[in-house]
C-alpha cells in the first residue's frame, strides 16, 4: 500500500503511536479532507475514523494562523468532543494548534474567551455552539471545513434546528459528514445546501498540500 501523503512530522507521530498503516476507510477520509470537496462517508464512527480526521486536519491546517477557527467539528455528545480533543493533543504537539471545546461540561463565558483569543479548531455540541452564537462568541468567517460526526444523531429532533442554524452561519466552504446510516440524513442534504459527492480522489491522486 502506498505511503500516506501527510507531512513527515505527522507520519512520525502516527508511527510512534502505532496508528499506521491506515485502512481503506481512513484513507478515504484523509483524501476527502485534503481535496477540499464536500463528501459524505457512510461508516461506523470509530476511533480509527477520528484518528484519520485529526491527522487530516493537522496536515491541512499545519500551524496556528490568525484568531478565528478554520475547522469546526460538530458532535452529538460531550464525551465524543473530549475524545477528539485528546487525539489532537496526542497527535498534534508538533503543530501547536489551538483546539478548544464548546460543550456543556464547561462554563460558557470561559469557552467564549478561549475561542475569542485564538482558535484553529473548535469541537462543539450543537446546543453549546448555539449558545455561543447567541452571545456572539463564535466567529465563523474563517472556517474552511465543517465536519459532522455521527450526523444521524445530530439530525434528530432536539438538535437538528441547532445544526441548521450553525450550518447557515458558516460560509459555503467544505462540508464533511460521517454517519453509520445515510437514509436518516438524506432528507436534509438539499435543505442544508450540501451538494455531496460519493466519490473522492484516492490519496495517491491527491496532491500534497
Amino acid at each position: 500500500m502506498a505511503r500516506l501523503k501527510l507531512q513527515a512530522p505527522l507520519l512520525d507521530v502516527l508511527e510512534q503511536e502505532a496508528l499506521l498503516p491506515f485502512n481503506d476507510d481512513q484513507r478515504k477520509v484523509v483524501s476527502a479532507f485534503k481535496s477540499g470537496t464536500n463528501y459524505w462517508f457512510q461508516g461506523q464512527p470509530t476511533e480509527a475514523l477520528r484518528v484519520a480526521v485529526v491527522a487530516a486536519a493537522l496536515h491541512k491546517l499545519k500551524e496556528p494562523l490568525d484568531d478565528v477557527a478554520r475547522l469546526l467539528i460538530l458532535v452529538p455528545r460531550n464525551e465524543l468532543a473530549e475524545e477528539y480533543l485528546a487525539l489532537f493533543d496526542r497527535l498534534g504537539k508538533h503543530a501547536q494548534l489551538r483546539v478548544w471545546l464548546a460543550t456543556e461540561t464547561g462554563k460558557l463565558q470561559k469557552q467564549k474567551d478561549q475561542i475569542y483569543f485564538g482558535a484553529d479548531v473548535v469541537i462543539a455540541t450543537p446546543s453549546r455552539l448555539n449558545d455561543l452564537l447567541n452571545i456572539e462568541g463564535f466567529n465563523s468567517a474563517g472556517l474552511l471545513t465543517l465536519l459532522l460526526d455521527q450526523a444521524n444523531e445530530l439530525f434528530k429532533v432536539g438538535s437538528v434546528s441547532f445544526v441548521k442554524r450553525i450550518s447557515d452561519s458558516v460560509p459555503l466552504k467544505q462540508r464533511l459528514v460521517i454517519s453509520p446510516e445515510m437514509r436518516a440524513i438524506e432528507n436534509y442534504m438539499e435543505e442544508f445546501a450540501f451538494p455531496f459527492s460519493e466519490e473522492v480522489l484516492t490519496d495517491e491522486e491527491t496532491p500534497l498540500k
